[in-house]
């Protein structure tokens, strides 16, 4: 049986029109329409690629090995494909530890097709680490909110719960270009390097060091350069983390669409609040094999910038469709039952992408985010909770240990597949929660109001409980006793919880579940326990 032919690379506006009137119409305000259109399917195109051909693996890693035809231009210590969360981690390395660094992107390093919302607390971390200041962080904040809330649709479920508010929890609107654009200011000032339009092709992994191939986007120019450490940042479908995964990457994943835009309705009925944001959001039952949410936080008020975004939590092997396009579609149609808009409403900026997650299943079944000389960051690892769909949040909490480790292996020139898999932000607790984030998603067999009934079950028994577990949960850092809390006074209003939990997660599903939830306390257990060594200097 032959493969499906690729998509094509580029689309013209009559073909996008065709296809996605809504969304041409909408990208109408946009001066570089056409562009952004082909940004949203070229990134779809290769999402489309990686599942139509899963076993096709794109073959980017060879060992003792290089091109013969191309010398090496420079030598730097760490080489970062991916110019969003890689820059952040790159300046870091390159203003802290004083590592001479490139960092290189397809498009522009720097520039992002997503914004961020955060909390104070975790925004502090840049100024621990000493790569912001206060002052420099304030220039990126584009609003702060009062509060925030989650509330699911229950128009259909036998359990009515009010929105669960909460403090402290996503709850500054970061412009991220702007939070980019001083780390890349920072890092030009070392010494470091950074390259626009350039595209990973391959790595070549020698005994003594890495060589990165690129490609340049403008000219097709091949250009190599080497280093001790390559680290990978392109996203969600970096061919690296699929090769050292045999394919399977991510088991889960959620596409997301939304805007910025201005125009929205102020006061009433479906009226933004520039003071409070929404963290979830559901306005109706799943429907083709997707419970749609809703996403909602205001950017700078004087501007009159408001950031909605439309998603679906789903596994990668679902029948979901999982366009991007399609989805932007829906989001234009849908818009107005989430908010309301007034005649001068217009679309100021897009915002889209794949945000990934991983369900760790069987006790060898661990994703693979390092091999000799080559370590994933960010998307590319995907390690981080799928609860938020946020991979900034994680990324910024965990960045002083991930930096920090990166510094180690270098100092120590350990650059085995052991030393680099100690790099990543994983938690035991990560897998519980991508369980517990199954239920937001239907399956074959439940009826359309089943999620949102269960997950009002689980808001409902938040509301019960003290505010921080909550916030816990929110921010990704909840702790065992904290989730059993969670779990049991969830069964208690919602007694067929667990049963819905074997039906839905399966045997096997719910068996690994368990086994993460053990596993999540036993390390807990472990944190708290001091080591032998720890005693006995307790004890001078």
């Amino acid at each position: 049986m032959s493969l499906p032919s690729s998509p094509p690379k580029t689309l013209n506006l009559a073909e996008f029109r065709r296809k996605f009137p809504l969304t041409v119409e909408h990208f109408a305000s946009l001066p570089n329409r056409e562009a952004w259109l082909n940004r949203v399917w070229e990134i779809e195109r290769r999402w489309q690629m990686a599942r139509e051909n899963p076993n096709k693996l794109e073959e980017v890693i060879l060992f003792d090995s290089s091109p013969k035809d191309l010398a090496a231009e420079a030598e730097f210590e760490i080489i970062y494909a991916g110019g969003t969360l890689g820059l952040l981690h790159a300046a870091v390395m390159a203003t802290k530890y004083n590592r001479r660094v490139l960092i290189f992107d397809a498009h522009t390093v720097g520039v992002t097709h997503r914004d961020w919302n955060i909390s104070d607390e975790e925004l502090r971390e840049f100024i621990n680490l000493g790569l912001f200041t206060r002052e420099e962080i304030e220039t990126a904040v584009a609003n702060r909110y009062k509060t925030g809330f989650v509330k699911f649709y229950d128009a259909n479920s036998p359990i009515k719960t009010p929105p669960l508010f909460m403090e402290n929890v996503l709850d500054v609107a970061i412009e991220a270009d702007k939070l980019l654009a001083l780390a890349a200011g920072k890092l030009r000032k070392t010494g470091s390097k950074i390259i626009n339009n350039l595209r990973f092709v391959r790595a070549y992994v020698c005994q003594d060091k890495i060589l990165v191939e690129c490609e340049d986007g403008k000219n097709g120019e091949r250009r190599l350069f080497a280093a001790k450490l390559f680290v990978d940042a392109t996203g969600t479908n970096s061919p690296v983390s699929r090769q050292l995964n045999h394919g399977a990457s991510i088991t889960h994943v959620c596409p997301t669409v939304g805007t910025v835009a201005t125009g929205f309705k102020r006061g009433g009925e479906k009226a933004v609040d520039f003071s409070v944001g929404e963290i979830l959001v559901s306005t109706e039952d799943a429907a083709a094999d997707r419970q749609l949410m809703w996403e909602g936080f205001a950017g700078n008020p004087k501007k009159d910038e408001y950031t909605t975004y439309l998603f679906f939590y789903d596994s990668v092997e679902s029948k979901a469709d999982k366009s991007l396009l399609k989805l932007f579609e829906d989001y234009f149609e849908k818009l107005p039952d989430y908010k309301q808009k007034n005649a001068a409403w217009r679309v100021v900026k897009p915002v889209f992408g794949y945000i990934p997650s991983v369900h760790q299943q069987g006790w060898k079944n661990v994703k693979k985010t390092a091999i000799d000389r080559i370590t994933l960051v960010g998307d590319a690892a995907g390690l981080s909770s799928p609860l938020t769909f946020c991979g900034f949040g994680s990324h910024v909490r965990n960045l002083r240990k991930l930096t920090a480790q990166t510094e180690k292996v270098l100092r120590e020139n350990s650059f085995d597949e052991k030393s680099l898999s100690e790099i990543n932000a994983y938690e035991p607790r990560v897998a519980q929660m991508a369980s517990l984030a199954e239920f937001m998603r239907p399956t074959a067999m439940s009826k359309p109001p089943v999620v949102n009934e269960t997950m009002n079950a689980v808001m409902s028994a938040l509301q019960s409980l003290d505010k921080s577990i909550a916030r816990e949960m929110f921010q990704d850092r909840i702790s065992f006793d904290s989730f059993k809390k969670v779990l049991t006074t969830t069964a208690k209003i919602h007694p067929a919880v667990f049963k819905k939990m074997f039906a839905h997660l399966g045997a096997k599903g719910a068996f690994w579940w368990i086994a993460n939830i053990a596993k999540s306390a036993l390390h807990e257990k472990n944190l708290r326990t001091p080591s032998p060594s720890e005693r006995a200097e307790r004890l001078r």
